[in-house]
């Protein structure tokens, strides 16, 4: 079923990118990750540039965007509780980029955020809280309304109650700006 569901919505962001203006300011993003624990994690995310930028003196600039993601985590760590839960994101993201607007354009990008857990344990691993602060660093390269990149994310709840394990996740990313 998650299958499936990844791939309508791949498709209509496909769709969606092809009737797109040259000047996007908007990108779906599928992701995929592997963490702590055996735990998998997929996103399906909707990026919305900032049209604003900072540091403009040279070929590189920095901008930003909001990322708003709905993931699915599965660990193969089992345990009586549970092995999968949902989760809603929404990050701000500052990036580092070449100003150029054509070829191939390599990025640096991070990000802090909130996310929304549906349980508060997966396979080992207690957050505790259903809130947690997810912290990413990333970089990845962008030609034309393509991008593929890797990001390094690290979710806890910053201490706010016992226990926090927290979590950490390898991800790839491919995205299409429409």
């Amino acid at each position: 079923m998650f299958g499936r569901l990844c791939r309508t919505l791949a498709g209509l962001g496909l769709c969606a990118s092809l009737a797109a203006p040259a000047a996007a300011e908007y990108r779906t993003e599928l992701t995929a990750g592997w963490g702590d624990d055996d735990t998998q994690m997929y996103r399906f995310g909707i990026a919305r540039d900032w049209q604003r930028a900072w540091f403009t003196e040279g070929d590189w600039q920095v901008s930003g965007y909001w990322l708003a993601q709905i993931g699915y985590w599965n660990s193969d760590k089992h345990n009586r509780k549970n092995d999968n839960l949902w989760e809603l994101g929404l990050t701000p993201v500052l990036r580092l980029a070449p100003k150029a607007a054509t070829g191939l354009r390599p990025y640096l990008e991070a990000g802090v955020g909130g996310h929304v857990l549906s349980h508060t344990r997966i396979g080992q691993r207690e957050f505790s809280t259903a809130w947690q602060f997810g912290s990413h660093v990333g970089a990845g390269l962008q030609c034309g309304p393509f991008e593929i990149g890797y990001r390094f994310q690290h979710l806890s709840n910053a201490a706010i109650k016992k226990p926090n394990d927290g979590i950490d996740f390898h991800v790839l990313n491919a995205s299409l700006r429409f």
